[in-house]
C-alpha cells in the first residue's frame, strides 16, 4: 500500500495497525519520517523499518520505535569499502557481529589447489563451491579449485580476514 503517512486518518483508514510490518521510505523529509515512524508503532505495527539521513535522525527513529533503521548511504559506503579492502569478495553477509559468510573469486594463485590447502589451518569452514552454474555445497579439504570457481567462507571475521589477506 502506498499511502500519505503523515496523514493520521489515511493510516486508521488503511487500518495500518493490522499489519505485520511497515517500510517508512520517505525521501528527505526527515518530519515526515519521524511522524510516520511514530504513528505506525501507536496503531500497533508491530515490525516498522524507516530510513535514516543522519546519525541524529537513526538515534530519534529508534527512540519513537522503530525496529530496523536502515541507512542506505552509510551501509553502500561499508560495502564499498569492504570491496575496496578485498576485491576477491564478491559479497558478504554478517551473521552477527563477529560471524560472517563470504562469497570470493578464486584467483589465479588459486587455481589446482585444494580446499584444504587453501584454508590451510584457519577455523573457516567451506560451505558451497560455485563452479559454472552448479553449486557444491560441503566440499570437502580434498575439492580441487578451477578457475572461476567461487567460493563461500563461513567463520568469524577475523579468521575470515586473516585467510583473505594470506590469500
Amino acid at each position: 500500500v502506498i499511502a500519505d503517512v503523515t496523514d493520521e486518518n489515511s493510516l486508521i483508514e488503511l487500518n495500518a495497525g493490522s499489519y505485520d510490518t511497515a517500510v517508512v521510505a520517505i525521501g528527505r523529509n526527515v518530519e515526515a519520517t519521524m511522524l510516520a515512524t511514530l504513528q505506525l508503532r501507536e496503531l500497533g505495527v508491530k515490525k516498522v523499518w524507516a530510513k535514516a539521513l543522519t546519525n541524529q535522525h537513526h538515534r530519534i527513529l529508534e527512540r519513537l520505535g522503530a525496529t530496523r533503521i536502515i541507512a542506505p548511504e552509510f551501509e553502500m559506503g561499508v560495502r564499498i569499502s569492504q570491496e575496496l579492502n578485498y576485491p576477491m569478495v564478491h559479497d558478504y553477509l554478517g551473521l552477527d557481529d563477529d560471524y560472517f559468510i563470504v562469497d570470493f573469486h578464486t584467483t589465479e594463485d588459486l587455481v589446482d589447489k585444494t580446499i584444504g590447502e587453501v584454508i590451510n589451518g584457519e577455523p573457516v569452514e567451506a560451505l558451497v563451491v560455485k563452479r559454472m552454474k552448479e553449486a557444491h555445497p560441503h566440499p570437502d579439504h580434498t575439492w580441487t579449485i578451477r578457475k572461476g570457481d567461487r567460493i563461500v567462507l563461513g567463520g568469524r571475521l577475523e579468521d575470515l580476514r586473516d585467510l583473505v589477506n594470506r590469500l
